[in-house]
């Protein structure tokens, strides 16, 4: 079963009222699934487009009512955001493992690297973002359990986890220096599927207008 938010086609319509969002059976005659894409990381992930042509969908499918498409799409991102974060949190802890682990086996001038004060700065300051993107994402979804609108919180953790993802992936490449460049060690395919939680769930630019929004809407009461 595949969900669809579809736009109406009248160019006046407000963007809060523009789509509607439907159930489309994936057996449905019409619909064509196109070839696997090769992603730069996670590429497990199957992903492929998706060509609708003469789809007939049921009214019944409709989800809430004609043009509440919009709203269920942000309501979803409020739920599916915070596990997003805590896929990028997850990333990150991964990195800071694999860079800590190499740390300590790793020698120069007769001595392990995380001794040297640039290789355990960099580590302190990776395991500083990790924390504190592993506590904004389960603050998102600790307003859900409590059955608050989360959006801000929800947007904060994917934004905030999406960046340290990146980050604490491309130091962990830098402690393990020229091993780190090579596909023989973990850290590069972390690097590489670190980008897509800038992207995918609302890109990080999106979040901070997200962001900015509800944060100046609380002086505007």
């Amino acid at each position: 079963v595949d969900v669809k938010i579809l736009p109406i086609p009248d160019p006046k319509t407000p963007v809060s009222k523009a789509f509607t969002g439907f159930i489309v059976e994936a057996d449905s005659p019409g619909i064509q699934i196109g070839r696997k894409e090769i992603n730069m990381g996670q590429r497990c992930s199957d992903t492929r487009g998706i060509v609708f042509e003469d789809v007939r969908v049921p009214k019944e499918n409709v989800l809430l009512a004609e043009g509440a498409g919009f709203k269920i799409a942000m309501e979803a991102f409020d739920k599916t955001r915070p596990p997003v974060a805590a896929g990028a949190v997850g990333l990150s802890q991964r990195a800071l493992d694999e860079a800590t682990k190499y740390a300590l086996e790793r020698k120069t001038f007769g001595k392990a690297i995380v001794e040297h004060q640039a290789v355990s700065f960099m580590l302190a300051e990776m395991a500083m973002k990790v924390e504190l993107a592993r506590m904004a994402y389960q603050r998102a979804a600790w307003e859900v359990d409590v059955g608050h609108k989360n959006t801000y919180y929800a947007s904060i953790a994917k934004a905030f986890a999406g960046d340290i993802a990146n980050q604490v992936a491309a130091d962990a490449v830098q402690i393990f220096g020229g091993n780190g460049f090579n596909t023989e060690y973990p850290v590069e395919k972390l690097m590489r599927d670190a980008k897509i939680y800038q992207i995918y769930e609302g890109t990080a630019q999106i979040q901070r207008i997200v962001i900015a929004r509800e944060h100046v809407s609380k002086f505007m009461v």
